[in-house]
């Protein structure tokens, strides 16, 4: 498989990072509504699996389910859905949300240690300094509320670790044992079935009817959620196969970025004055981590 020439990997990534940013004011409008946090996430995976499985159909090319590819697609869906949403459900009532969302967003951190490890990308300074670079960027936009004074039990912080090691795992995972014969829309379309299967099963043991009684305003932002989701899910498998798990995890920190953004457009919330330097920083860290060789990219994608 050839590497996408060309600014194309960049607009995936910034599309990537922006449409993960929506989802914060989709999911504050769906949850103002009264629907729950794992109706939420359900109601949008499942959505997001039935128009995976249209788009299957009309492209007759169905998700390949031989006992390799159903192992791969339940470890994707196990990494990057259900066990970091239990974890987020679990802390989130005993810690700050800044001190949440600084810990989820050690996830490209989390990436490039598993890359080295697994060997599953190519290391360079280059893509190191972006990373820490926008690590950089993030904290300086989160830390100054992320509230750190409170006092936070030593299991909560432990429990909160688990998400960005899922999201690492998940990135390099994928990288890794990507399935044969399949592309991104197959595999992206595999992963939302099965993660819809996990979450269905999940909130069969906390379902609350209401989530469904009556269509609302935050049963609108779900399904512009899974609308949205049809084209970045694809977008982020699609980014592994040709740039691989180190490139592709910085849509995290635009995510963040993106998630203020997103709350001035929408409710007017007031931005700290220290976005601005994030943003400048961020660019500095998209024009590092974008430095990668061609024959790099070549290189990784040939492995796939």
């Amino acid at each position: 498989m050839g590497s996408t020439p060309g600014p194309r990997p960049i607009l995936y990534l910034v599309f990537l990072g922006g449409s993960w940013g929506l989802y914060f004011s989709m999911l504050k409008i769906a949850a103002l509504s009264g629907i729950s946090y794992p109706g939420i996430l359900t109601l949008a995976t499942v959505g997001v699996a039935i128009g995976m499985s249209a788009i299957a159909l009309l492209r007759r090319r169905r998700p390949l389910f031989s006992l390799r590819h159903i192992i791969f697609y339940l470890v994707c869906a196990l990494s990057g859905y259900l066990v970091p949403m239990i974890a987020e459900v679990l802390v989130i009532a005993h810690m700050p949300a800044g001190v949440l969302t600084l810990i989820v967003s050690m996830a490209p951190l989390a990436t490039l240690l598993f890359a080295w490890i697994l060997k599953t990308d190519v290391i360079n300074s280059s893509r190191v300094a972006g990373i820490i670079l926008g690590a950089i960027a993030i904290f300086a936009i989160l830390l100054p509320d992320a509230h750190l004074s409170e006092a936070v039990a030593w299991h909560w912080l432990l429990l909160a670790m688990v998400v960005p090691v899922c999201y690492a795992i998940h990135h390099n995972f994928t990288a890794r044992y990507w399935p044969p014969d399949s592309d991104s829309y197959q595999v992206a379309c595999g992963e939302a079935l099965c993660g819809s299967f996990l979450l269905v099963m999940f909130s069969m043991f906390n379902w609350q009817w209401q989530d469904v009684q009556s269509w609302n305003q935050g049963h609108s932002a779900i399904l512009f959620m899974a609308a949205i989701s049809l084209i970045d899910i694809y977008l982020y498998f699609e980014l592994i196969r040709i740039k691989g798990p180190i490139f592709t995890s910085n849509a995290n920190y635009f995510m963040v970025i993106s998630g203020v953004l997103w709350g001035i457009v929408i409710f007017a919330e007031r931005p700290s004055s220290w976005m601005w330097l994030s943003v400048l920083l961020l660019i500095g860290s998209l024009y590092l981590i974008g430095k990668s060789k061609t024959g790099e990219d070549q290189a990784h994608a040939n492995e796939i």
